[in-house]
């Protein structure tokens, strides 16, 4: 068995099982794309400490767009926050077990839950070839407000160049030496994370 098979074994499960993960795994991302992810856009759009851009409107001309900074920052980091935990999570473990070393049956199915997350919310802002439908639509067909939509689609799509960012650093930090993975990890994944939010601001910074 390769290295990869051995640190999944996926041969634990039965078949029944298997059938079972992904029924169970598609209905996670049903009720994610359908329920969870456009409650989350309300919650967002109507909170205090994010500008209340539900209620508050046109933001001052002194403040401009800024005024939503927190918003924009909230609908980046919820974009990607799946993936942040799955990371965590496996950062977590790695650090007391060797890299070959199997995967316990919770911790795979934990990391399995967070990817079918993480698909849902990439689907959530997935453009339609012929309906149109992206996450600005998605945006306002919830309901959300004209300034919340504005920030929480530039906050939701720059978490796309998080995502592909982030998978880079874990595929060069996994080329290296097994004693030195977790460190190009833990000194690379803050850049991956800060540096989109930070040039692909726009009028938010």
């Amino acid at each position: 068995m390769d290295k990869p098979g051995q640190v999944l074994d996926l041969h634990r499960f039965t078949v029944k099982a298997k059938r079972w993960l992904v029924g169970a795994a598609i209905g996670i991302w049903l009720l994610l794309l359908f329920v969870v992810i456009p409650e989350t856009w309300k919650l967002l759009d109507g909170a205090e400490m994010l500008g209340a851009a539900a209620t508050s409107g046109t933001p001052s001309a002194a403040a401009g767009d800024a005024a939503y900074t927190k918003l924009y920052t909230a609908a980046y980091l919820g974009s990607i926050s799946p993936a942040i935990v799955a990371v965590v999570i496996y950062l977590l473990w790695r650090t007391r077990h060797a890299m070959e070393e199997r995967f316990p049956t919770l911790l795979l199915l934990s990391l399995v839950g967070l990817a079918t997350c993480q698909a849902a919310f990439v689907t959530a802002a997935w453009g339609d070839q012929y309906t149109g439908a992206a996450v600005g639509e998605e945006l306002e067909s919830a309901g959300i407000s004209l300034w919340g939509r504005a920030a929480m689609e530039r906050g939701w799509y720059v978490g796309y160049a998080a995502l592909v960012a982030g998978a880079a650093v874990l595929s060069f930090s996994f080329s290296r030496q097994p004693r030195h993975q977790m460190w190009w990890v833990l000194g690379l994944m803050p850049l991956a994370v800060g540096v989109p939010w930070m040039f692909l601001a726009g009028p938010y910074l």
